[in-house]
């Protein structure tokens, strides 16, 4: 049997070492999106702070929002970090309301549709859409509807670093990116309701069509502009550690559309029931 000199085994070693760090960071895209969707669906509770970028009309707006959010049941509260206001949604609680300590006037709590008009001006998305869930099923639609998705949408850029976290970035372009007319046939079509049929952004199909609000009610006949996809083109920026997308870079047809960053983030840490009840220490409702 043969013997190997210290200089033969450390070269194996080393060889062997070599190969398992090659094996770990020659993922491609497609198993990074795997993990990613996989280890979103295990996300039970999250502590993190949210900063929002998003174009209305045209005007950006931003905003920055520390979060505690519990999955299922679905129990959210978040506070503007910079304005003071302070959110406690608890799905199918409260007449299905919201919460809201307005920090100002009129200097008492309010009880507030998530969905309504007050809620929802001026800005993309609501409370209820808090955490990966919403983007992992907009993303996993969008690239499931190409079968050579990934070898001529999606490239893995340079690696990166995010809040101290080194992280994979991606790329997803959709060169075919386009609109297409779509005709109201129904008597209930709302742009709600179309949006979530198709994973489009339901504030890009309100302000391309120019409808009032998302849950008028479209005359049957009725002529729609359609995005192809939700975005022309997404940066992520997706941690190494747990796979989840903690920057998302969003550009449509005119540019730049929104982007949501994650720190300090926190998986499935315990999070006391108390923690989404007004009464709660530290809170001011």
């Amino acid at each position: 049997m043969k013997t190997f000199s210290w200089w033969e085994n450390i070269t194996v070693l080393f060889f062997i070492a070599f190969c398992s760090v090659c094996k770990v960071e020659a993922q491609s895209c497609e198993d990074i999106f795997k993990k990613m969707f996989e280890n979103i669906k295990n996300v039970k509770t999250l502590r993190t702070n949210i900063s929002t970028t998003e174009r209305i009309d045209d005007h950006i707006n931003r905003a920055h929002f520390a979060v505690k959010l519990n999955i299922s049941p679905y129990k959210a509260y978040s506070k503007d970090i910079d304005k003071g206001v302070e959110l406690l949604y608890l799905e199918g609680k409260n007449d299905n309301e919201a919460t809201v300590n307005p920090n100002g006037f009129p200097y008492v709590n309010l009880n507030l549709d998530p969905l309504g008009k007050t809620m929802r001006k001026d800005q993309h998305q609501t409370i209820t859409r808090l955490g990966f869930n919403y983007i992992s099923e907009v993303l996993f639609h969008s690239l499931s509807k190409y079968p050579d998705v990934y070898t001529k949408y999606v490239k893995r850029d340079a690696d990166t670093v995010w809040d101290s976290y080194p992280c994979y970035k991606i790329e997803i372009n959709f060169t075919n990116y386009t609109f297409t007319q779509y005709t109201v046939t129904g008597t209930d079509e709302t742009i709600t309701k179309l949006a979530a049929r198709y994973f489009l952004s339901e504030y890009k199909l309100l302000t391309l069509n120019k409808i009032s609000w998302y849950d008028d009610v479209l005359k049957n006949g009725k002529q729609l502009l359609m995005p192809s996809a939700y975005a022309k083109s997404t940066i992520l920026i997706i941690r190494k550690d747990n796979y989840l997308p903690v920057v998302m870079r969003i550009y449509d047809d005119k540019g730049f559309f929104e982007a949501y960053t994650y720190t300090k983030l926190q998986l499935n840490s315990s999070i006391l029931d108390t923690e989404f009840t007004e009464n709660y220490p530290g809170y001011h409702f």
